[in-house]
């Protein structure tokens, strides 16, 4: 609790004002949970005079470690990584996903650079990771890749799967076989060394509207 009064006197003194999280990719460290509120919430610093919030419930996956948790597992001043969605006709942020990440040193950058914990590959150390987003409707798809219709009138994009693509639905880890043609999903991306689109995660599930 102190730690979040901290924070929250840090944020006030730079004269920060809450805003709503914009969709995709957003990084911060958290300030606070409010779950007396519903939806619940959560902010985030992601520069000294920018306060972000952002609501989620129990479909938004939440990971620490490479372990699914809960928002209860994180504390005030823990870097996150949030992919952020819009809320059917409210405007509002919601949170697709919530990774706890940390500045750790690598061999191939002495220096401190934010990323998750528990990284699968290698290159993950020193190679971008997933820094494009893509909502849309998947057309088709196999085990190779997917050809989704961007939202926002963007036309249709081809994507290819990695061997280490990640899937959730619903909040919770799933497969490629869970997908379907016609599915409304939110996909982070990347481009590889050869420029092509690659997917290193595919959500989709439940996105609440606006409560009445």
């Amino acid at each position: 609790m102190r730690a979040v009064v901290v924070l929250s006197i840090v944020i006030a003194a730079f004269g920060a004002t809450e805003e709503e999280a914009p969709v995709g990719i957003v990084r911060g460290k958290l300030l606070e949970v409010r779950t007396s509120v519903q939806p619940a919430t959560f902010t985030l610093q992601a520069q000294p005079d920018r306060t972000y919030a952002c609501h989620y419930d129990a479909h938004t996956y939440i990971e620490r470690e490479g372990q699914r948790v809960t928002m209860a597992a994180l504390r005030a001043g823990d870097p996150l990584e949030v992919i952020a969605d819009r809320k059917l006709g409210a405007g509002l942020c919601y949170a697709r996903t919530v990774r706890f990440v940390e500045f750790r040193p690598t061999a191939a950058n002495p220096g401190y650079r934010l990323y998750p914990r528990g990284t699968r590959l290698v290159t993950e150390s020193f190679a971008p990771r997933g820094n494009l987003t893509f909502a849309g409707v998947i057309l088709r798809f196999n085990p190779e890749m997917i050809v989704l219709r961007a939202r926002n009138g963007a036309g249709e994009k081809r994507l290819l799967l990695r061997g280490d693509t990640r899937f959730v639905e619903n909040g919770f880890p799933a497969e490629l076989s869970h997908l379907a043609p016609n599915t409304r999903v939110f996909i982070r991306a990347g481009r590889s060394f050869d420029n092509e689109l690659e997917v290193y995660q595919i959500v989709w599930g439940e996105l609440p509207g606006p409560r009445r």
